[in-house]
């Protein structure tokens, strides 16, 4: 049997102990003790109703918890995201100020030195090509830095060993083209591979001075030149076309802003022309400047002519 005694400010004891000491039944609303397991009005289970009254302020707790962090995590965010700033204006000032004090007292000197070295060189740079001339044998002289040379063994073999590919060849054009019915002597010929077909000039004379272009598909270093001069055509007949015709003596190649004189024997086999160093290019230019003489034709003729670069 339980006792109530209510004070004037509404507050309920059991005894000696307050209301809030006891738990409240939600069924019934009794005031229970804070230890019972069941209501001792309506007899409920009260330890059940206590669990979930824990579980909630763990939950709760929990909740305040990921908030302080978060709220902790986006402090911690904005103060690094401050300092970063920071660090940046201070790394932005000090290359300016290294510029400062570099261009002091040193640069008039180093300008004063570079106004004296140019007066030996005007007579080098009248011409933007650097001339380089090779012989047969293979010596070459010239004052570039870079020197065409007539090897005398065909690396062709070994060309894609070393890195080097077949240039593409995007167009071919010449100064001049002989005509001759059913007959393809373009400089389009010169890049097929075949031994029957050949570019001819078709001027009067031996065509010295005439040319072929070629426009490359890209910028290439380009280190060897591969040739087969003169007609090489081989009909079966026993007629030996190559010696009727002209062959080129003496070339002249414009690679970039280099050009190479390079001079060939009289001979019917495939040449390799090698540079020093590779040299880049996005055309090359042939010139015919001596040839051989042929004994039936003054056409001068070029069966192949090959580049190989990067």
């Amino acid at each position: 049997m339980r006792s109530v005694i209510q004070t004037t400010a509404g507050s309920h004891f059991f005894g000696e102990r307050k209301v809030e000491d006891y738990m409240r039944c939600p069924y019934c609303g009794e005031n229970n003790p804070d230890d019972a397991r069941r209501c001792s009005n309506c007899g409920c289970r009260l330890d059940k109703v206590r669990e979930k009254k824990k579980e909630k302020n763990i939950l709760a707790y929990g909740i305040i918890l990921v908030i302080v962090i978060l709220a902790a995590g986006i402090a911690a965010m904005f103060l690094v995201s401050d300092l970063l700033k920071k660090n940046e204006s201070q790394e932005a000032s000090l290359p300016s100020k290294v510029k400062i004090t570099m261009t002091s007292t040193p640069e008039p000197t180093q300008e004063a030195v570079v106004s004296e070295t140019p007066t030996p060189e005007p007579t080098e740079e009248v011409s933007s090509l650097s001339s380089v001339s090779s012989s047969s044998e293979g010596n070459s002289t010239g004052s570039g830095a870079v020197k065409a040379e007539l090897v005398d063994d065909n690396r062709k073999s070994e060309m894609s060993l070393m890195g080097f590919s077949q240039v593409t060849v995007a167009s071919a054009s010449a100064s001049s083209t002989i005509q001759q019915d059913g007959i393809d002597n373009t400089p389009h010929v010169m890049t097929d591979g075949s031994t029957y077909s050949c570019w001819q000039e078709g001027v009067d004379g031996d065509g010295l001075g005439e040319n072929v272009t070629y426009q490359f598909d890209r910028e290439y270093k380009v280190k060897f030149l591969v040739l087969r001069l003169g007609n090489w055509y081989n009909a079966g007949d026993g007629i030996d076309y190559y010696t009727r015709n002209n062959r080129p003596e003496k070339m002249t190649f414009i690679l970039g802003d280099q050009s190479f004189d390079v001079t060939f024997p009289d001979e019917q086999r495939e040449f390799c022309v090698e540079f020093s160093k590779e040299v880049p290019a996005s055309s090359l230019k042939m010139v015919i400047d001596s040839v051989y003489q042929g004994t039936d034709y003054a056409d001068t003729c070029i069966n192949e002519v090959d580049v190989y670069g990067y």
